[in-house]
């Protein structure tokens, strides 16, 4: 987030919507490509031409095209999102929840991209991936209001379990990311509790 009053630096305003418009760009041509005939059949080359790109422009933006098809960002966590979790109040894994079911929905639909991992699941693996990578960031910002580092883990741990389910769920439309996740914690939650049923009798 730019601290430079855009009135003040219209250039920078310009450049900044210019690199927003290109990362779009980007991201739509390798979703297209890699929805229309799979991640091993589509290549980067493709994926520039049908955006106009050059191939550094898009590795400026992306490190491989699952990345591109799935919206990989430097950041994940949205810093309004980050500004909303630091000042609310209740529960930890709520707040996380907040924070990161509302940092997915920024950019490309979070629907439409579950939808591109359900048709495509050689993108499963990508998107696991894309979760260990930005844990830590989600851990650091976890332990700023959690009472140990140990329980920042464990609550982002939760809602990354969360989260994973989510996206193999089918999708519950008109619910924000937020809510999905903070339902599939108490599920989680519910299931933790559970008493054994009665064992089952074999006959001899």
């Amino acid at each position: 987030m730019t601290t430079i009053n855009d009135e003040a630096s219209p250039e920078l305003g310009l450049r900044e919507r210019k690199k927003h418009q290109t990362r779009i760009a980007i991201h739509e041509a390798a979703y297209r490509l890699i929805d229309a005939q799979g991640l091993e059949a589509t290549t980067i080359e493709q994926i520039c031409h049908e955006a106009d790109v050059s191939g550094r422009t898009f590795f400026n933006y992306y490190p491989s095209k699952a990345a591109a098809a799935l919206d990989q960002r430097e950041r994940a966590l949205d810093p309004a999102a980050q500004v909303v979790f630091r000042a609310a109040s209740g529960g930890l894994v709520p707040a996380l929840c907040e924070a990161i079911g509302s940092s997915a929905e920024v950019g490309p639909s979070h629907a439409k991209v579950k939808e591109l991992v359900l048709r495509r699941p050689e993108l499963m693996t990508h998107l696991s991936q894309m979760m260990i990578a930005v844990r830590g960031e989600f851990v650091s910002l976890a332990a700023e209001r959690a009472h140990s580092p140990e329980q920042a883990e464990l609550a982002v741990g939760l809602v990354l379990t969360a989260l994973g389910r989510v996206m193999h769920e089918d999708s519950e439309h008109g619910v924000a990311l937020a809510d999905q996740l903070r339902k599939t914690v108490r599920n989680i939650i519910e299931v933790a509790e559970l008493q054994l049923t009665d064992p089952i009798e074999k006959s001899d």
